[in-house]
């Protein structure tokens, strides 16, 4: 093994005008009253030689943090931290983007008897083709340019995690690659990568332009989801979901649920918030709000949602009928089940994002039968001044069990579990045809047009108190049978 040296001050200088007066690391200037530290580009632990062509000057402040990193790794890791920065999901095609500027283009291919032809980079590719002696599906194995492959969202959705991708990035420094990322080609001739993700990035983020593959060639979708389900199911360190629920929450919990989606075993609001109480330290009260919150947001931010278009969050400058603490309070509170729900997600019996839906629907209906046309703050005629009736605080809350009691019974949901689901369900949507008469005749009733001049009715609906508002309806008669018309 060579013997560690000091540089002399002849081959410090050579070095510095090979590099000129840049850290290494991040190519910025050192300052001329900054000393210049140098640094071996591969370690002299991992047998660095201490010649000027693997030496690189460096400023102090990397130069003390860099370990036993080589200045490459370094420098890659740090390109890395700013590329995961801002806690946006990041994907393959994300990455392969960052490196190579262009991610997915298209191949030709030729297939005859026993092998393909693939035409990249002006020259033809061949390679022999095997078949599965199972489903007979058609692959081969390659090793193909890196701009040619992207990320199949369909069958891949998670979003590259950085710890692991690093760990990865270090180890094929000095081991090889056991067995290929596996992708599939579709028919327009785009190499979709859908297993081996972190393995094929953390390749392309140590510069790698060829990635080792196996490929398949049309296979049937359908089967090859459920396969790639089963060997991520039982056997399996996460669930996979749509590419939209995986980005929606990462978005929302940020590295909390990247985390639990990488712990082993079945996928649900339940094991989550049991992550965040038990691998977070967060409370069960923070995990169920937490929870709680981002179901509220994605209601209320739902692009169909006219009734979020009334929200005092949401429209500032002017009045409004609503606040987001009242949805809580409200059609929050009597419309959803409350987290934690155990079923997994996207299961069979998994109805999250049907509940959803279902509130949407209704909440837009809310908002077209009691506040289009009526709401006008500047105007304040008769149609504003029944609107304000209506929405204020208690009757809000009163109407808001009076409907779900009216939807109940329409629904036939008479046990206390089918009430306590009330939206948990797949409900047609002529439904929303008999949902929409309910909201109607409450906003009908005689109760919001014949104010009481002593002012008594109006404080009795403001109240914000359920009870208050309810035994006003009980003497007006409005009335869950009065709404059904029983």
């Amino acid at each position: 093994m060579a013997e560690k040296r000091q540089l002399s001050e002849t081959e410090k200088q050579k070095v510095l005008d090979q590099h000129e007066r840049r850290c290494f690391v991040d190519g910025e200037p050192i300052p001329e009253d900054e000393s210049i530290e140098f640094h071996h580009i591969k370690p002299f632990s991992s047998g660095g030689p201490t010649n000027l062509d693997n030496i690189a000057p460096v400023c102090k402040r990397h130069h003390r943090t860099i370990g036993t990193m080589s200045l490459q790794e370094y420098r890659d890791k740090i390109e890395l931290e700013a590329f995961f920065e801002g806690g946006e999901p990041k994907f393959l095609d994300d990455l392969i983007r960052h490196k190579k500027r262009c991610c997915g283009e298209r191949v030709k291919c030729e297939i005859e008897e026993g092998h393909i032809s693939l035409y990249y980079k002006d020259s033809r590719h061949d390679f022999p083709l095997y078949a599965c002696p199972t489903t007979n599906w058609k692959y081969f194995y390659g090793t193909l340019p890196v701009e040619f492959i992207g990320n199949d969202r369909e069958l891949q959705p998670r979003p590259l995690r950085e710890p692991n991708l690093w760990k990865l990035y270090r180890h094929f420094q000095t081991n090889t690659q056991i067995s290929p990322s596996i992708c599939r080609i579709d028919e327009s001739g785009t190499l979709l990568l859908f297993d081996g993700q972190h393995k094929a990035a953390a390749q392309i983020w140590a510069g790698h332009s060829m990635i080792e593959c196996k490929v398949y060639i049309d296979p049937d979708r359908r089967l090859l989801k459920e396969t790639n389900l089963d060997a991520h199911g039982a056997y399996r360190q996460m669930s996979f979901y749509s590419h939209e629920l995986m980005q929606k929450y990462a978005d929302i919990f940020g590295e909390d649920w990247i985390e639990y989606m990488d712990t082993k075993g079945e996928k649900s609001e339940l094991g989550f918030y049991n992550f965040l109480f038990h691998a977070k330290r967060k409370t069960w009260a923070q995990a169920r709000n937490e929870i709680a919150l981002a179901m509220y947001n994605e209601i209320v931010d739902d692009e169909s949602n006219k009734l979020s278009r009334y929200l005092s969050e949401k429209q500032r400058g002017r009045k409004q009928p609503l606040t987001f603490a009242r949805l809580k309070k409200t059609l929050f509170q009597y419309m959803l089940v409350p987290p934690p729900v155990k079923d997994e997600f996207e299961s069979d019996t998994d109805f999250r994002k049907d509940e959803k839906c279902n509130l949407v629907k209704l909440m837009t209906i809310i908002a077209e039968e009691g506040l289009e046309g009526k709401w006008a703050p500047v105007r304040a005629d008769a149609g504003h001044k029944k609107a304000e009736r209506i929405f204020s605080a208690g009757a809000v809350r009163a109407w808001t069990i009076l409907l779900r009691d009216a939807i109940n019974i329409h629904l036939k949901n008479y046990t206390d579990e089918e009430r306590k689901l009330f939206f948990y369900r797949a409900i047609p949507d002529e439904e929303f045809d008999y949902f929409r008469r309910f909201v109607k005749k409450i906003f009908d009733h005689k109760i919001w047009d014949d104010p009481d001049p002593s002012g008594e009715i109006a404080a009795r609906l403001a109240k914000d108190d359920a009870a208050t508002a309810k035994s006003l309806f009980d003497e007006k008669e409005l009335t869950v049978q009065w709404v059904l018309g029983i």
